[in-house]
């Protein structure tokens, strides 16, 4: 890495953990709490970890932390899964333009906007209390490169100038009961994205629902794109990787993991995720039911999707 990147990224370190000191006399516990429409959102302290909470205001109740803060090493990105997205950069190793659909405590973009200093990574929340949250507590700072908008974020991909594209469109948006929105997971959804992406972009989708869906919404990503490559996390979620690039051999995705690790000097391995991308070819449990599946589309709801 250049001296000169370097020393922006140190820079930039130096002014969040400027930004977050404060926190780290707060006791442990609740810091902030308060209702937004179908989520209570809340931010607690454990140790010197702020946590990111979205849950349901109906049942009180959450499965996992939106997003995680170490007060100590801001820019750590903790979520395997948020590791995982990070193999776009196997297809686009030095993105230029990067829009971000859901952006919590804004670790993700945060992390992009600290590699990437020259990128304009453009962020998109139907939520401004979660965005006021992540400038509060979470060392967010945004700039002429680093924007988020208060809007749905499909919305806001279809109203772009179709002349400018995005090297990488990432989706990480749910709900607190812990679903995707149906939009996102839709044939339609997917077109407009691969219409705003560049040559040999990728999309990079966060599934988190019940295994059939998520195989079904990577059946509908394979109707649209070439390419689909897929990370299984323990957690239940899945990375899908989408391209219309050429097909890669799993040399060859190592190969550029190991470059891309080397020259930004990651802090977790970047090469290990990559030896676990798979095509569903790789998953004989999909294959076996790959016929029976749907291709989700905006007119045909499954009736059990919102279960």
């Amino acid at each position: 890495m250049s001296d000169y990147l370097g020393d922006r990224q140190n820079s930039k370190v130096a002014a969040i953990r400027k930004q977050i000191n404060w926190l780290q006399q707060q006791p442990d516990g609740t810091l902030f709490q308060q209702n937004y429409g179908e989520n209570c959102i809340a931010v607690k302290k454990i140790k010197s970890f702020l946590l990111l909470l979205l849950a349901d205001t109906e049942t009180f109740t959450t499965k996992v932390a939106q997003s995680i803060l170490d007060l100590n090493n801001p820019l750590n990105l903790i979520f395997p899964y948020a590791r995982a997205m990070m193999l776009a950069l196997v297809w686009k190793n030095s993105p230029q333009k990067i829009y971000i659909i859901g952006f919590g405590g804004g670790s993700i973009p945060n992390y992009f906007h600290h590699y990437f200093p020259d990128a304009i990574v453009e962020c998109t929340d139907i939520d401004p209390i979660v965005v006021e949250v992540a400038q509060k507590f979470f060392g967010i700072q945004l700039d002429d490169k680093l924007k988020v908008t208060i809007q749905d974020g499909r919305e806001y991909l279809a109203e772009q100038n179709t002349t400018i594209k995005n090297d990488i469109i990432l989706v990480d948006a749910g709900f607190g009961s812990g679903y995707m929105p149906y939009k996102l997971v839709t044939q339609e959804f997917y077109q407009l994205c691969k219409t705003r992406l560049s040559s040999a972009g990728a999309v990079v989708v966060n599934l988190f629902h019940k295994q059939k869906f998520n195989a079904a919404a990577v059946k509908t990503l394979q109707s649209v794109f070439a390419q689909v490559y897929l990370f299984n996390l323990d957690t239940g979620n899945i990375i899908a990787i989408a391209t219309n690039a050429p097909d890669l051999t799993q040399n060859e995705i190592f190969l550029k993991a190991e470059i891309i690790q080397d020259f930004y000097n990651l802090e977790f391995s970047l090469i290990e995720l990559s030896l676990q991308l798979k095509k569903v070819a790789q998953l004989p449990e999909w294959v076996n039911n790959w016929d029976t599946l749907p291709i989700f589309t905006d007119a045909a709801i499954p009736a059990e999707y919102f279960d």
